[in-house]
């Protein structure tokens, strides 16, 4: 199989009614989300809203395909039976409905992810071909949504099925504060057994990933409540799940306009006379503690105030020894107020 072909292949603008793979109904094991897992990364610079074709590698019969390595697909490190779950994908179709641009009909689609695996003999590897047909639906934004863009590291070793379907569903929607999920729905698209009961769904599948995403090193994380619903003089119970998701921002993931702000806020804190190496750890914790925007407006506050030699109540003018206190003064009860350890900001104190 030639290893350095591409083709280019055109996303078309379907007008799909389901989200994406995320939040889309299937039942596949922890194997078979890992080769999704793998063949999304291959085509994740193409995940954007603009997107409009995406450049794959064919092999010698011009169809798309990856190269797996059977050690990183499963913790077992078993060859025969990543073959063996990879096989099972053949009778797991993926199904969307799109309206054609130009028929004007609106069609249902099924289609499997995977259509042929390559075993190379005497290697942990295979080969993998995949559907052209899927390459839209799993790059697919969906509408408002931030895109299923995820660390392949962490998507590949934390455990269990549901657990990385929930970690991915968290990443879509990481630029919102929370993502509200109807249980039945979430039942159906989970493939949920229907012994579960909403104690068991909390107990054997929300908490638990929660538990391992919180363990693992990704900087986006959950808490989650039900959704309590009351119909007349009956019991009040669950009707959805609200997945409260926390972004945890660092510098390399800020968009151009969260880089200006934290610019902004590095430039404030810097006239601080704070020690230089300490500028870039102070901002983090405010970023980290969404505080960049108040302690630019309140720098932006003190300094009119120096500038318009506006007086403090006893008559003395406000200078900009007085703006460097308050700020230090602001920044280290505001970062305590979010728990951060006074000793972590101990610099930011008066020197006795």
């Amino acid at each position: 199989m030639a290893e350095e072909k591409k083709e280019i292949i055109k996303i078309p603008s379907y007008q799909m009614e389901t989200k994406n793979l995320t939040l889309s109904k299937y039942d596949y094991s922890e194997v078979q989300q890992n080769v999704i897992t793998l063949i999304q990364e291959q085509l994740k610079e193409y995940m954007t809203k603009d997107a409009k074709e995406a450049a794959v590698r064919i092999d010698s019969m011009g169809e798309p395909y990856i190269t797996i390595d059977c050690n990183e697909a499963s913790r077992r490190k078993s060859k025969d039976y990543v073959i063996q779950e990879i096989e099972k994908m053949f009778l797991k179709p993926i199904s969307f409905r799109w309206r054609h641009e130009s028929w004007g009909k609106d069609i249902k689609t099924i289609c499997p992810i995977v259509t042929a695996i390559h075993d190379v003999k005497s290697t942990s590897l295979v080969k993998v071909n995949y559907n052209r047909w899927a390459i839209p639906f799993l790059i697919w934004y969906g509408k408002g949504i931030g895109g299923t863009i995820y660390d392949k590291t962490i998507a590949l070793t934390i455990n269990g099925k549901y657990t990385k379907r929930i970690y991915k569903l968290i990443c879509s929607y990481r630029d919102q504060n929370k993502y509200e999920y109807e249980l039945d729905k979430f039942r159906e698209d989970f493939a949920i057994p229907k012994s579960y009961n909403t104690t068991r769904i909390k107990e054997n599948i929300l908490d638990k990933a929660k538990e391992d995403i919180d363990n693992s090193n990704s900087e986006v994380k959950f808490d989650y409540e039900f959704k309590m619903t009351k119909e007349g003089k009956k019991k009040a119970k669950a009707t959805a799940i609200i997945f409260k998701i926390q972004w945890k921002k660092t510098r390399e993931n800020l968009n151009e306009q969260e880089n200006k702000v934290y610019y902004d806020a590095y430039t404030k804190v810097s006239r601080l006379d704070v020690e230089p190496s300490k500028v870039v750890g102070i901002c983090d914790l405010l970023m980290d503690k969404n505080l960049l925007q108040l302690v630019i407006e309140k720098y932006n506050f003190y300094d009119d105030l120096v500038a318009s030699g506006a007086r403090m109540q006893n008559g003395q003018p406000y200078t900009f020894a007085i703006l460097k206190n308050v700020m230090k003064k602001l920044i280290r009860e505001e970062l305590e107020k979010q728990g951060v350890d006074p000793r972590q900001i101990a610099y930011l104190y008066p020197k006795k």
